[in-house]
């Protein structure tokens, strides 16, 4: 295998028992779903909106997106529920935009716009094999913030949901990652101490930061290969498949485990 220019050496990962890992952007490329899903669900408003242009909606959308979520416990959290949620930032982005929908043409668009991004998650067999060979040394959990029903419907249609013996869904839970709680819950489910744990995930704060300070061993997906914005004892990858790879290489020097997963 050629070796990536942009792929940092590999340091020796820490002696674990357990790994943990994010969903979103992580075991699944969601953003760019999502950005697939928004992009055609735009172009069908503007089709029914000949006054706002596809590029208009998607752009704003994305900013109302980016922004609501950015401040979810104080602009989403009180809406109850993560449907409530979805609802409530299309209909301000919308409204931005100019589009005036009723309620059914609106509950319509939102549940289009969340089956498209559903039905576009595939199983990649690299990343299936990668994990039943992972399942058979270690535990496995998930630890992320999206909601519970939506989260363990993306490791289905990933092909991923039988690997993991605990998945930890922090939104409408208490706490959120970085926080320490949802890192902690997972331990507590596992019955293994932070430091056991590797924690795979692409976003600084939440998942490096997040989880270095709950005591685990963070590993950080920057595709980019990009410095870390500061200081913190984090193995970098460019890829969820270069992880693997390197986690699966440790794998192969320890011993299978005596009870499988369920």
């Amino acid at each position: 295998m050629t070796p990536n220019p942009h792929q940092p050496p590999v340091p020796p990962l820490p002696a674990v028992t357990t790994l943990l890992f994010d969903i979103d952007n992580t075991l699944i490329p969601t953003r760019a779903i999502w950005q697939s899903a928004l992009d055609t669900v735009a172009t069908r408003l503007a089709g029914a909106h000949p006054s706002v242009s596809a590029g208009v909606i998607a752009s704003t959308y994305v900013h109302t997106s980016d922004r609501l979520w950015g401040d979810y416990d104080r602009a989403l959290a009180p809406l109850g529920s993560h449907t409530a949620a979805r609802r409530h930032v299309w209909e301000l982005a919308l409204r931005e935009a100019g589009i005036d929908l009723t309620q059914r043409q609106l509950t319509t668009h939102i549940d289009d716009f969340a089956h498209r991004q559903m039905r576009a998650i595939r199983p990649e067999p690299a990343t299936v094999a990668a994990f039943r060979r992972l399942a058979e040394v270690y535990q496995l959990g998930v630890v992320t913030n999206g909601d519970s029903d939506q989260q363990h419907a993306k490791l289905e249609r990933a092909g991923l949901d039988p690997y993991f013996e605990t998945v930890v869904c922090a939104l409408g839970n208490g706490h959120r990652k970085p926080h320490p709680a949802p890192f902690h819950r997972a331990c507590d489910d596992l019955a293994v101490r932070p430091e056991q744990c590797l924690y795979v995930g692409d976003e600084w704060a939440d998942d490096v930061v997040g989880a270095h300070a709950a005591g685990l061993h963070p590993v950080w997906i920057t595709p980019t290969g990009q410095p870390p914005p500061a200081s913190a004892p984090a193995t970098r990858f460019t890829s969820l498949a270069s992880c693997l790879r390197a986690l699966c290489d440790h794998a192969a020097s320890r011993p299978i485990r005596e009870t499988e997963p369920t």
